[in-house]
């Protein structure tokens, strides 16, 4: 039996078949469980504060304050939790929104289960999960002319280039390790190393730092 403390998740959604859905992944789940469950962003930050979870997964569009509101005042409080947006909007601003308000990872409600388990996992081991074509556009919005310059300057192996690059494109750990023939151990390698030399703490300073941001 794993004697490693679970993942704390709590869940912020309005829509009562989605929240129980969400609540059963954690279950059965080994090294996860459900810490909290809210309705409303407002009942959230009433209850979180004092003892903050791991991860939340956060609704956007949710009764009274948003899910965006929420993150921004909750990372006030809980300065190590790491918030998942989980939405079905996608477009530009609200991305860039959920973001700048604290968000560290961006998935949608077509996510299967396993990618929202993936998800949690890499958002507690220091990543920024987003799902591919949303991570494009976010690179793509951040990138300057002649960033491919900075690659060359950076110091990374060849290998640790191409994790970079796909990290870029918003693909979890084990999708770049099935991606490159590596295990998720080795991937994580690669990273430790790779935040050393850009000299950054998490996937988006990296793809900030790689795009000469």
């Amino acid at each position: 039996m794993s004697t490693s403390v679970p993942i704390k998740v709590s869940i912020v959604e309005d829509d009562s078949s989605i929240r129980e859905t969400l609540r059963s992944l954690f279950l059965f789940e080994e090294g996860m469980e459900a810490f909290t469950v809210h309705s409303t962003a407002e009942d959230a930050l009433m209850r979180l504060g004092e003892v903050c979870p791991d991860v939340v997964i956060m609704d956007i569009n949710l009764p009274g304050a948003s899910g965006i509101d929420c993150v921004r005042q909750m990372s006030q409080r809980c300065n190590g939790t790491q918030y998942l947006m989980y939405t079905v909007h996608d477009d530009d601003h609200r991305v860039f929104e959920a973001l700048k308000a604290g968000a560290n990872g961006y998935i949608l409600k077509s996510s299967t289960p396993d990618q929202i388990l993936d998800a949690i996992r890499e958002l507690n081991s220091g990543g920024s999960p987003m799902i591919a074509h949303v991570a494009r556009r976010v690179v793509a919005h951040l990138r300057p002319s002649g960033a491919s310059s900075n690659m060359a300057e950076s110091g990374l192996s060849d290998r640790e280039q191409q994790v970079l690059a796909l990290l870029a494109e918003g693909l979890l750990y084990k999708e770049i390790g099935d991606r490159l023939g590596i295990t998720v151990g080795t991937i994580k390698q690669h990273i430790h190393r790779m935040y050393e030399k850009l000299h950054v703490q998490n996937r988006t300073e990296a793809v900030n730092r790689y795009f000469g941001r």
